[in-house]
C-alpha cells in the first residue's frame, strides 16, 4: 500500500513539474530559415516592458538559456527609447550582433467561472442523505477567476532586417510577471525546437 502512494506521489510531482501555463496560440516562421548551430550567433535579447526591473530579470533569464550567444538589450540599448533604428542596426552589426529576439506583452483579460461544490457519498440514495442531510450538506462551490496575458515573441534577422519567426502565446495564473515571461520564454523555446527552427 505504502508503495502505490510513493508511486503516487512520484507520478504527481512529475506532472505538476512537466505541467507549463503557458500555451502557444499560434506561430510563423520563415520557412527558408533554420538555425542550425546557435553558438556560432550573437544575439541581443529584449523585453518591452516599462518597470525596467521586471525587464532586467527577463532579460537577464533570456541570456541565460543562450550562454555566450545572448546579451540582454539594456546592455546594449539602454532604457531610452530609440529613434534611429537604422543606426542601431548598423552599431549592433558593427558589434558583431546578427539577431534580435523581442517579447512584448500585448494584451491579457480575465475571466470567472464557478467551480461546483464536493458532493459527499452519503447523496447516493434518500436515507443518507436523510440521515446526514441535517448538517452542513456539502463542501459549497465557488467563483474563481483567472487571468489571462497575451505575450508576443518576434526573432529578427540583422542580416536580412527580416522578421524569421513569431509566436502568440497565453499563460493563465502564471504567478508573477517574472514567472510569466519566465515560462513564456520556456514554452517558445520548446516550440522553436519542436518545429526545428532551433536545433
Amino acid at each position: 500500500m505504502k508503495k502505490k502512494i510513493f508511486l503516487a506521489c512520484i507520478t504527481c510531482n512529475f506532472l505538476l513539474a512537466c505541467y507549463s501555463p503557458t500555451q502557444i496560440v499560434n506561430t510563423w516562421r520563415d520557412p527558408n530559415v533554420t538555425i542550425t548551430d546557435p553558438g556560432v550567433h550573437k544575439i541581443v535579447v529584449a523585453a518591452l516592458l516599462y518597470d525596467q526591473g521586471v525587464r532586467r530579470q527577463v532579460e537577464d533569464y533570456m541570456s541565460t538559456l543562450y550562454p555566450g550567444t545572448a546579451t540582454q538589450s539594456y546592455l546594449i540599448l539602454g532604457d531610452s527609447l530609440i529613434n534611429d533604428t537604422n543606426g542601431e542596426t548598423k552599431r549592433l552589426k558593427d558589434l558583431g550582433f546578427d539577431g534580435v529576439v523581442i517579447m512584448k506583452q500585448v494584451n491579457e483579460h480575465t475571466r470567472e467561472h464557478y467551480v461546483p461544490g464536493m458532493m459527499p457519498g452519503y447523496y447516493g440514495t434518500w436515507g443518507g442523505y436523510w440521515g446526514n442531510g441535517w448538517g452542513m450538506s456539502y463542501a459549497p462551490g465557488y467563483v474563481r477567476t483567472d487571468r489571462t496575458w497575451m505575450v508576443q515573441v518576434n526573432v529578427y534577422s540583422l542580416i536580412t532586417n527580416k522578421l524569421i519567426w513569431s509566436a502568440n502565446t497565453a499563460t493563465t495564473d502564471p504567478g508573477g510577471r517574472v514567472p510569466l515571461f519566465q515560462d513564456v520564454c520556456n514554452a517558445v523555446r520548446s516550440e522553436m525546437k519542436k518545429q526545428k527552427f532551433l536545433k
